[in-house]
């Protein structure tokens, strides 16, 4: 674990502005050095390799949300700061700008969740976690929370039901507050002293398991209830379970709190390759290297997707009108058959099993819920370019 590293003078960014245009360009590139983490390793195992398709897709035209446009545009426009594109076991498309690089881990803010919900179906295959128990059950300390009656299952397909507002501009709002307990921003008078005493104060709000409601400290309840059930801390069970098991070329990290606990919803860093390499696992049904990393029920499940209801997130339900979530994954309801993680400031991780295609963006974008709609369309559309490897041309 690193302790907290101030930035150096000519640094762009600080703890207090780096989630702030255009401070956030430099800092989602180096959470590192702004913030303590956490390594969640990737073991000995050797790294995943593709081939290089030597193809491009920079002036394939694609659909977005706008009309239509070249893969370079859209990327330009939607603060790109890297991209990676598999099809199958081949490296069809990669592109860094700025401050990324191939080795450089930039942050996943939500996708955080979705490798937290693989890491649950392990759990449940080592026969040490139960979705039909109670938090309680694992974590005493949340009895008396919101989450204490909530199910594991409930937690992992967010619907357990407590007060709160994911609202990133209201600094009033549960999210903020729950950022500056993790040591995301400068902290107020009065805020909980760590992320796990934030959950512990959060009050319920009706019964449980009957409405979605998208909710980032419940992602940090599941991963206190899954170092309880595994009995090891959370960088030890994602790195366990998945990162060292995927064929991941680097370490990631997680940002931690002033009190150490990993802040499981936002906090994972990880190079584009590394991400897609995971990807690349959930999309071959959990199986890297011939072994079964994640189990392959687990996957299914996820895909089949949650309660058959629309999505009321103000974004993705618009954009999503079959859409349901399971096991902290966005499912469409498309034909293709997508799933995908999706994380604040534009971070993607998409995966079309119809095309058999795995996209990462990594983005920089001035605001949190900046262009949804257009990466809901564009990456699409750069899925079925590169299944089809239409308006695919090859390299000179």
């Amino acid at each position: 674990m690193s302790a907290s590293i101030q930035p150096p003078l000519e640094s762009p960014a600080t703890p207090e502005n780096w989630l702030e245009p255009p401070a956030n360009r430099w800092a989602f590139n180096h959470v590192e050095r702004l913030l303590g983490t956490a390594v969640i390793p990737r073991g000995r195992a050797g790294r995943r390799r593709f081939a290089a398709a030597g193809t491009e897709l920079d002036e394939a035209v694609i659909a977005t949300a706008e009309g239509s446009s070249t893969v370079a545009e859209f990327l330009a426009r939607t603060a790109t700061d890297a991209i990676v594109v598999l099809r199958g076991e081949e490296m069809l498309f990669e592109r860094y700008y700025g401050e990324a690089a191939p080795d450089r881990r930039h942050a996943l803010m939500s996708i955080s969740k979705s490798i937290a919900g693989m890491a649950a179906g392990c759990l449940v295959a080592d026969g040490v976690l139960d979705v039909s128990a109670t938090v309680e059950t694992y974590v005493p300390e949340l009895a008396s929370s919101a989450y204490g009656t909530a199910t594991v299952r409930e937690v992992l397909d967010m619907t357990a039901a407590l007060r709160f507002r994911q609202d990133y501009d209201d600094p009033q709002s549960q999210v903020q507050t729950g950022d500056r307990a993790a040591g995301w921003r400068p902290k107020h008078d009065g805020d909980p002293d760590g992320v796990r005493a934030f959950l512990t104060g959060l009050e319920p709000d009706g019964p449980h398991g009957r409405r979605f409601q998208y909710c980032s400290a419940t992602t940090d309840v599941l991963a206190w209830v899954l170092e309880r059930a595994a009995g090891q801390p959370y960088p030890d069970v994602i790195g366990e379970r998945v990162w060292s098991r995927i064929g991941a070329e680097h370490d990631a990290v997680v940002t931690l709190d002033p009190a150490g606990a990993p802040y499981a919803c936002a906090g994972i860093g990880a190079t584009a390759r590394d991400l897609a390499r995971f990807g690349r696992c959930v999309l071959d049904g959990g199986m890297a290297d011939g072994h079964q990393v994640i189990p392959g029920e687990w996957i299914h499940a996820t895909r089949r997707g949650g309660q058959a209801a629309v999505l009321p997130d103000r974004d993705l339900g618009s954009i999503h009108p079959n859409g349901t979530y399971r096991n902290q994954w966005w499912i469409p309801g498309d034909s293709a058959g997508t799933l995908f993680g999706i994380g604040i400031f534009g971070q993607y991780l998409w995966l079309d099993p119809e095309r058999d295609v795995v996209i990462v963006k990594f983005s920089s974008l001035p605001h949190p819920r900046d262009a949804r709609a257009e990466h809901a369309a564009a990456l699409a559309s750069i899925a079925a370019a590169a299944g089809t490897g239409h308006g695919v041309r090859e390299a000179r």
